[in-house]
């Protein structure tokens, strides 16, 4: 079975194809392939979120393993904020998310900028050890971090999460951004030079104007890192004041009997807002991570 895709001069002449349109061109065999993959991928978000609107009761019972909702109910929702603190979660994530994408795109924009123009000593070494710290595994530099946190006391605070999740998005973020600056011509620089700019000047005004959508990918990279993680969450915080949306949920499962109803719509209000962020910037995020690993 051969997959067909449209060549590019086929898209460039219909910019408003669909992705819709575009499947509906290819073999058969394909199709059924997709949406087959389509429904495995999907399955499971939509049962977590039809299971959300049933009541415990109904999803112990053999009927509540369906899709099929008979009793639908906004109790699960109305118990998550009356029962827990789950608005003040969802603050604490949201916050933490935003400061973290934030850093991690500004300093990785400087950083991936000096790495693609900039000579100097020990550059390659530098370049191998960012891309080495993505092979360490973040359980191992809790102790360290632990550590570190505890002799600065920054525990049980919003710092602790934010340096955390800006050790492991900066070194990615850096060398996405440097694939990305590599496919800027440099005439384009040098010229704005010539204009009277300076280096800062052509940076700002020039460079990352067209690197728009690289930065974009950071960004929502970063904060998606932020927002769905969880040891290090649950490692340098202890406060229920400061619980993120992950923990948050981890905690509503006790110790002998699971509310799968209360799970379901606490997941939901999690992944929500990750879907409609990822549904108006999707887009720009593919083509963000697609060309920054084009060069370089």
């Amino acid at each position: 079975m051969s997959i067909t895709l449209p060549s590019d001069e086929k898209i460039a002449a219909h910019p408003r194809v669909g992705a819709w349109q575009m499947l509906k061109r290819q073999p058969i065999g394909a199709q059924l392939l997709t949406l087959l993959l389509a429904i495995v991928i999907i399955t499971p978000f939509l049962w977590m979120f039809l299971g959300s609107f049933k009541s415990n009761f109904e999803l112990m019972q053999r009927q509540g393993q369906t899709l099929w909702i008979e009793n639908p109910t906004l109790s699960n929702y109305v118990r998550l904020f009356q029962e827990y603190d789950f608005a003040r979660y969802f603050l604490n994530s949201t916050f933490v998310a935003s400061v973290t994408a934030v850093i991690a795109t500004s300093i990785s924009a400087f950083a991936g900028y000096a790495l693609a123009r900039f000579s100097f000593p020990g550059k390659g070494v530098l370049s191998f050890l960012i891309l080495l710290t993505q092979m360490i595994p973040a359980i191992a530099t809790i102790i360290p971090l632990f550590i570190w946190f505890r002799s600065l006391h920054l525990l049980d605070t919003y710092w602790a999460l934010i340096i955390a999740y800006n050790a492991f998005s900066i070194p990615f973020c850096t060398w996405l951004l440097r694939g990305f600056f590599m496919e800027i011509p440099v005439e384009l620089e040098e010229a704005a030079m010539i204009d009277g700019a300076g280096q800062i000047t052509t940076f700002f005004r020039v460079v990352l104007p067209l690197c728009l959508p690289g930065l974009l990918a950071t960004l929502i990279f970063s904060f998606i890192l932020a927002w769905q993680e969880f040891l290090f969450a649950v490692t340098f915080t202890s406060s229920s004041e400061l619980r993120t949306l992950t923990v948050g949920v981890a905690a509503m499962r006790g110790k002998d009997i699971v509310d799968w109803g209360l799970l379901n719509a606490g997941c939901v209000v999690t992944t929500i807002p990750l879907a409609i962020l990822f549904a108006f910037v999707q887009r720009y995020l593919v083509k963000g991570l697609t060309a920054g690993a084009v060069k370089g």
